[in-house]
């Protein structure tokens, strides 16, 4: 194990064992009607297993951006990408729905981004294969991007918790 991941263990072990106070009014003030508990926490989302949805979102990006490159290069016939319910990240929405994560108030915003960014994957690929290099460049370029950084941006407050 690296310095960083045991580093990351320790934190997540010290924040995990935190828990739920209970305000005790001193002996010289009155006694409140009631105690007061502090807010509910959030449902507890595994941080490597959002780590790991990251990841594997940034792999497909990767493998993308090679496809789009070779798609400008090649005559042949590419294979085709994962689409947004067969991808890592898909896969990983899928499970996590019923678990922590999905009870998140940005989980169904995530979802819906989601989708959203592979609908212009795959407008951006349909653009540059029918030789409108140009309209792909300004797809990726504006809307394409704003929904790649939004999507990262709710993974990590996600993972945030």
């Amino acid at each position: 194990m690296n310095i960083k991941n045991a580093l990351f263990q320790r934190l997540l072990a010290r924040w995990s064992r935190q828990s739920v106070t209970i305000s005790d009014p001193s002996p010289a003030e009155p006694p409140a009607a009631a105690p007061v508990l502090s807010p509910a926490p959030a449902p507890q989302i595994d941080r490597l297993e959002v780590q790991g949805a990251i990841i594997e979102h940034l792999e497909w990006c990767v493998r993308f951006n090679e496809r789009l490159s070779r798609e400008r290069h090649t005559d042949q016939d590419l294979p085709d990408l994962p689409g947004a319910d067969d991808s890592g990240l898909g896969q990983w929405l899928k499970r996590s729905r019923d678990g922590a994560p999905g009870q998140h108030p940005l989980f169904a915003d995530l979802e819906r981004e989601h989708q959203r960014f592979h609908v212009l994957a795959d407008k951006a690929l349909m653009l540059a294969d029918s030789g409108h290099m140009h309209l792909a460049s300004t797809l990726l370029n504006t809307d394409f991007e704003r929904s790649r950084a939004r999507l990262l941006d709710i993974l990590r407050t996600l993972q945030r918790g």
